[in-house]
């Protein structure tokens, strides 16, 4: 057996028997897997961490993010800071056309269900279903329906679309998405929910970083710095490098104000998120920081990596993301996306002189793709704002 499960609140160890990803005991945790053996990474990009997939098969896909150390940036903050470049630079040999590191994860997560013939819904507020759009092919055999937020076409973009996914547009936010695909999955024996963060294949692909990381520069750093929306980035590095045995980053979260459900629960010692009376989708600069749902107060979620790291949670402000963006593009020569401006922003808030900080940008480049691809905006199949629609879906 190359792996098995295991619930970090009540302990127990259990077989993965296909989508999972709940403690059958019913715990509120983040179910992980552990793996049996020791890996020898070996190959090129994700395929050189198979070992420490869940998966049965290679993933025949050669990009990877580039990780380096920014000399610009140490200089600025009198630090080591190093970058994990998720986008589309190929001058610094990084050529994700999707441009976010969700493509990582829907990679994982294509072969994941492709190994247990399961076609499969999802939601997304936009770069998840941009990866899906594009790489969905690298599993024909299985039919993918995602639902996506209607005012998130701003987010969407294809360049040679998969034949196997469809878009479902919904008339509300990533909430109500999430609720109909679920109920879509529900309603027939040949389709399934994909999980979202809870897949742990999603977040054991984002672990690769932090192997990549160790392999490269031998040493955990002191600081990792990410913007979240569900958090599924954070968990998987820190998971990365406990599997590899290393000592944790002390983590620094930021979110894009006004929509703060994990900065406030932190910062305020929340037992449960705040209230907001708006649709975060509608007013955030960061669309994609906009999930309600975040993975936070399950045993092994970010209120734990928070707190066993001693960590930090920022708000950032619109001019604040912006302005870092900026700067980043006058210093490389090209765009990063809203929520990686959020992260370099939460940089830029902190004194981390003397330390060694990780920065994991999480989408850049998509002006350079555009210079390389033809990019389009991403057209829905299906348009739905209940339940009763979805029998519209074929």
């Amino acid at each position: 057996m190359k792996y098995y499960l295991r619930c970090p609140k009540c302990k127990s160890t259990f077989p993965d028997v296909g989508f999972s990803f709940e403690c059958p005991h019913g715990c509120n945790s983040i179910v992980k897997t552990v793996y049996t053996a020791k890996p020898s990474f070996a190959g090129k990009g994700m395929r050189r961490y198979t070992d420490y997939l869940p998966l049965n098969s290679e993933i025949k896909y050669d990009e990877f993010p580039a990780i380096f150390k920014s000399q610009e940036y140490s200089e600025i903050h009198r630090s080591e800071i190093y970058f994990i470049l998720n986008g589309y630079a190929p001058e610094y040999n990084v050529g994700m056309r999707t441009c976010t590191f969700k493509e990582l994860e829907v990679l994982a997560s294509l072969k994941y269900c492709e190994e247990r013939g399961a076609n499969f819904t999802l939601s997304s507020v936009g770069n998840t279903a941009n990866a899906f759009l594009e790489l969905g092919k690298y599993a024909q055999n299985v039919q993918i329906l995602l639902f996506i937020p209607e005012e998130i076409t701003c987010c969407m973009f294809e360049i040679n679309r998969s034949e196997n996914v469809r878009l479902v547009g919904v008339k509300g936010g990533y909430d109500l998405a999430t609720r109909l695909a679920k109920k879509f999955a529900e309603k027939s024996e040949d389709w399934r929910y994909e999980g979202g963060g809870l897949n742990f294949a999603r977040r054991d692909a984002l672990s690769t970083m932090a192997y990549a990381f160790v392999e490269q520069f031998g040493f955990s750093p002191d600081y990792y710095v990410q913007s979240v929306g569900s958090g599924t980035g954070v968990i998987a590095f820190f998971d990365g490098m406990k599997r590899l045995g290393m000592r944790p980053p002390s983590v620094m979260l930021a979110q894009n104000e006004p929509f703060l459900p994990i900065v406030e629960a932190w910062n305020r010692k929340l037992d449960a998120f705040p209230e907001y009376d708006f649709n975060p989708v509608e007013v955030l600069y960061a669309k994609v920081l906009s999930n309600k749902n975040p993975l936070y107060y399950q045993t092994g979620g970010l209120r734990d990596i928070l707190t066993e790291t001693n960590g930090m949670a920022f708000g950032i402000t619109t001019d604040e993301a912006k302005k870092a963006g900026k700067e980043f593009k006058k210093i490389y020569g090209f765009e990063l996306y809203p929520a990686a401006e959020v992260a370099i922003a939460a940089l830029n808030k902190v004194n981390v002189e003397g330390k060694r900080v990780v920065v994991n940008i999480t989408g850049s480049g998509l002006d350079l793709l555009k210079k390389d691809y033809r990019v389009k905006e991403a057209k829905f199949d299906y348009i739905v704002e209940s339940e009763s629609d979805l029998e519209m879906i074929e």
